[in-house]
């Protein structure tokens, strides 16, 4: 009587109703856990957790991790299927990065750009690129500074994906500025930003996940030494582009990760940030940046060593071959980038492969295309690649140069234009590659809650089942 006393009871209650049996021998129903919460998942909690509910028995314990064995509800996501998502939205964004580099040496190209060529005397201290609005000059530059980020290090840890903390739902600020006495001043360039880092994403890299796929101008990754892994956070470059991490949340996050250069310094900072210095023709300029723009009319400047060297903006036929080279150099490098995207991940690769098709019929295109770039000295390899016969580009060039300027500009129908219209309309800012990366961050964000989630109720839930277990051994039943 005592025991069906007790499995009556048992079947009314709260946890019964969430799908869970009372598992005592005789009762006749199978113990089960709900389908959000997978079987594994379970199974681990019980392995790493002996004690959930107090001191519970080795039996009690046994039980409880059978139930998850047996349990035939799906797991809410598995750890695979996260890590493929986590790839193809990392494959998406070094996708856009190249595309976005691609998109400039068009861009350079149309217009008066084609005309146009800047040649530095010296390419180990800086580089350039002509637009359509740069104007022929002479330019002395002697680089005195390279400019350089804020590099900050946290204290090193055992695993990259261990977890840290207790999980409670973590809000990163970030701020860039500069400080001066005790005042912090916020650049008026950088606005910085927040983001979430729910309790699934506790590790070091899924911070580091949360941080590149918030877009907030930080750069994240996860490094490895001899003391362990460490996360490095990377401002833009500038003296005024210091960072000011504020953590609200879970306590062991704020202790690895708040900074602030007036106060606290959990962080280590590796590299201090700095400007870039140089003279062009003895006029003094400061830049954030180790690329100037604006400086040298219609042209942009690429800093890579201190140094002196001579700058030649020269417009006419005689930089044609130069630019035909520098467009040959840089579509096969994006064409090697598609191609190895194709192979790796699957649905980035879908995307490459159709970016790839695109291109490729814009240079066998009727306005520009296949047989015109034969004309110049310019085939077409089976992969893809461009290949330049020097002589015979050199031969149209003299024979008529004009002819030779329209198959890459020409109001928007040459290959450079269509390239630089094609590739605005895959990342601009309703660019169909920009808004696939947005929807693959914002399932990023809601798988981490999920999974988040899901760690809670099963928590809940094994506490709940550890209890009605330990009741019944103490009542002196049998668990069946």
């Amino acid at each position: 009587m005592m025991l069906v006393s007790l499995l009556s009871t048992c079947r009314h209650e709260p946890l019964l109703r969430q799908g869970f049996g009372c598992g005592i021998t005789g009762a006749g129903d199978k113990t089960s856990i709900p389908g959000m919460v997978g079987t594994m998942r379970l199974s681990s909690f019980f392995t790493n957790n002996a004690n959930v509910a107090g001191n519970i028995s080795a039996g009690v314990n046994a039980k409880v991790g059978q139930v998850a064995q047996d349990s035939n509800a799906a797991p809410l996501m598995s750890g695979a299927s996260v890590s493929a998502d986590k790839a193809t939205l990392s494959a998406m964004g070094q996708l856009q990065s190249a595309l976005a580099s691609f998109q400039g040496v068009v861009q350079s190209l149309s217009g008066k750009g084609f005309n146009l060529s800047a040649s530095s005397s010296s390419t180990e201290v800086l580089t350039a690129v002509t637009s359509s609005r740069s104007v022929a000059g002479s330019y002395t530059v002697d680089v005195t500074q390279l400019a350089q980020s804020q590099v900050l290090r946290s204290q090193a840890l055992a695993s990259p994906d261990a977890a840290i903390g207790q999980g409670i739902p973590t809000t990163l600020s970030f701020d860039f500025g500069s400080a001066s006495g005790n005042t912090f001043a916020t650049s008026p360039a950088a606005s910085g930003g927040t983001l979430d880092i729910p309790g699934g994403s506790n590790t070091l890299q899924g911070i580091a996940d949360a941080v590149n796929g918030a877009g907030i101008g930080v750069a994240a990754k996860v490094i490895a030494s001899t003391s362990g892994y460490a996360l490095e956070l990377t401002s833009p470059t500038g003296t005024a582009n210091s960072l000011r991490i504020n953590v609200s949340g879970d306590p062991a996050l704020q202790d690895l990760l708040s900074y602030n250069t007036l106060g606290v310094k959990n962080l280590n900072q590796t590299t201090a940030p700095q400007d870039a210095t140089l003279a062009i023709n003895g006029v003094e300029v400061k830049s954030a940046s180790n690329t100037i723009i604006g400086v040298v009319p219609g042209t942009t400047l690429s800093l890579v060593a201190k140094g002196s060297a001579r700058l030649s903006v020269a417009q006419g036929p005689a930089q044609f071959a130069q630019n035909v080279t520098n467009f040959v150099t840089d579509y096969n490098s994006l064409n090697a980038k598609l191609s190895a995207t194709a192979q790796g991940d699957p649905s980035a690769g879908v995307a490459a492969l159709r970016i790839q098709s695109q291109l490729a019929d814009i240079v066998n295109s009727d306005t520009g295309g296949g047989a015109a770039l034969a004309t110049i000295g310019v085939g077409v390899q089976s992969n893809g690649d461009l290949v330049i016969d020097a002589n015979l580009m050199q031969q149209a060039i003299n024979a008529n140069s004009v002819a030779v300027s329209m198959l890459f500009t020409n109001s928007g129908k040459g290959i450079a234009d269509m390239m630089a219209s094609r590739i605005q309309d895959l990342i601009g800012p309703v660019g169909s590659l920009s808004a696939k990366t947005g929807d693959l961050h914002q399932a990023d964000i809601g798988q981490n809650v999920a999974v988040s989630s899901a760690d809670l109720a099963l928590t809940a839930q094994a506490n709940a089942l550890v209890n009605v277990y330990s009741q019944q051994v103490l009542q002196g039943y049998t668990m069946g």
